[in-house]
């Protein structure tokens, strides 16, 4: 009578243990496939229980143990979910570490769907590559984050590239903190730093001494012609030294064809302020310039060297769109003496040190282009625009003689970033 009881209790509590198991499975609403979470070492959290199972799920894993079956997915199936083509994981994009101004130190993060405003930028981008016949080059836009969200076209946007005129706003910057280094400000003249120019084999002239470095820094020096453009592709380019060549000859009295504080986009000027920057820190254009402003950005990618180099201090960087959108989002975020007090730097007609700049704090809108075209090798461009609030689109290509400013693509980039 004992072991028929011991079996009939064996039977009910099977029995119920099935119901158990069977009311767990049928539970799910008709149509959907139960989820199943592979283990990531950290529990999800539950609504006034944080990391305690549910009841369902205890109740589940009893039942589930005693029946002989396991509730942990099998390595058939793990694989499956991650070679799901529908799989909704995100991908991973590395990015250097200390890369940007802020405090982000990751050596990766996973890189979310494009915003609606970087879509907006590489659709536009994209527009103008195709209107003007470019068909290499690369674009990044970089978020305050430092997610960054990148487009290329026959060109990786990790690719090194001329920056050409954006080298400016390398020396500008540059020049700044040289010259608050040595306690002196942007109305230094040439005269007052004559000793030392003169000692790189560059002296001012009397005609010339008056002019100062704010001059030079917002072309209102009265320097011209610009003499960097007869020479831009030929072979006197080669030597790192060449801005001191030229600095030499704009000084010289025949070449005072421009007017004193009249605007004149001009290279002549950014080759003096390369010569300035060497007499002031003691150290090469390329070596003083890296060290204050590249390296500072987390920038390890630049190099001023070769044929590009010897055009230094007014166009002689390169580094990849990445890095400049890096080096733009760093010097011109707000919380940066240049753009949260912009008026306090040399200005004409918002032409600053090296850039353009619009506005103040975090609604400051900096920007710059440049191009170098040649007869006998390919033509290249660049172009950025950072906003203050730490938002920079930042691209570069190579091909037809286009430049940003004079084909729109400036104007457009600026009414997105808005």
């Amino acid at each position: 009578m004992a072991f028929l009881l011991r079996s009939f209790c064996a039977v009910i509590g099977a029995a119920f243990l099935f119901a158990v198991a069977n009311l767990f499975i049928s539970g799910l609403p008709e149509g959907e496939d139960p989820a199943v979470q592979l283990a990531s070492g950290t529990p999800a959290a539950v609504p006034n229980a944080p990391n305690a199972p549910t009841t369902t799920a205890v109740l589940r894993d009893v039942a589930f143990g005693l029946l002989g079956i396991s509730t942990e997915p099998t390595a058939a199936l793990q694989s499956a979910l991650q070679s799901a083509p529908n799989s909704t994981a995100p991908n991973s994009t590395a990015l250097d570490a200390g890369s940007t101004q802020g405090a982000f130190t990751q050596t990766s993060f996973v890189q979310a769907a494009p915003s609606a405003l970087a879509s907006e930028l590489e659709a536009e981008w994209r527009s103008w590559m195709a209107a003007n016949d470019v068909t290499e080059g690369a674009m990044v836009v970089l978020m305050p984050d430092g997610a960054m969200h990148r487009a290329g076209l026959d060109r990786a946007t990790d690719a090194s590239a001329p920056v050409a005129s954006l080298s400016k706003a390398i020396t500008g910057i540059c020049m700044d903190i040289a010259l608050q280094e040595q306690g002196l400000g942007w109305y230094t003249s040439l005269d007052d730093i004559s000793s030392q120019m003169s000692a790189l084999r560059v002296t001012p002239q009397p005609w010339n001494q008056d002019i100062t470095l704010a001059s030079l820094v917002n072309h209102t020096s009265g320097l011209a012609p610009d003499l960097t453009q007869g020479t831009m592709g030929s072979n006197l380019h080669g030597a790192l030294g060449l801005h001191r060549r030229i600095a030499s000859e704009a000084l010289r009295e025949e070449n005072m064809q421009g007017t004193p504080r009249e605007y004149f986009y001009n290279n002549t000027n950014y080759a003096v302020l390369g010569v300035a920057i060497e007499a002031l820190t003691g150290q090469s254009y390329g070596d003083a310039c890296m060290e204050r402003v590249v390296t500072p950005a987390g920038v390890t990618d630049a190099v001023i060297h070769g044929a590009m180099g010897s055009r230094s201090s007014f166009g002689g960087w390169e580094m990849s769109a990445e890095s400049y959108a890096r080096l733009a989002q760093f010097w011109f975020a707000q919380g940066n003496e240049a753009v949260d007090r912009p008026y306090d730097r040399p200005m004409h007609d918002n032409y600053s040190l090296g850039y353009v700049i619009h506005g103040s704090g975090a609604d400051a809108q900096v920007s710059h282009a440049g191009r170098f075209c040649h007869t006998d090798s390919p033509n290249t461009g660049a172009y950025f625009h950072a906003r203050g609030d730490g938002v920079v689109f930042s691209a570069n290509w190579t091909g037809p003689c286009v430049a940003a400013t004079d084909t729109g693509l400036d104007r457009a980039i600026a009414d997105l970033m808005r």
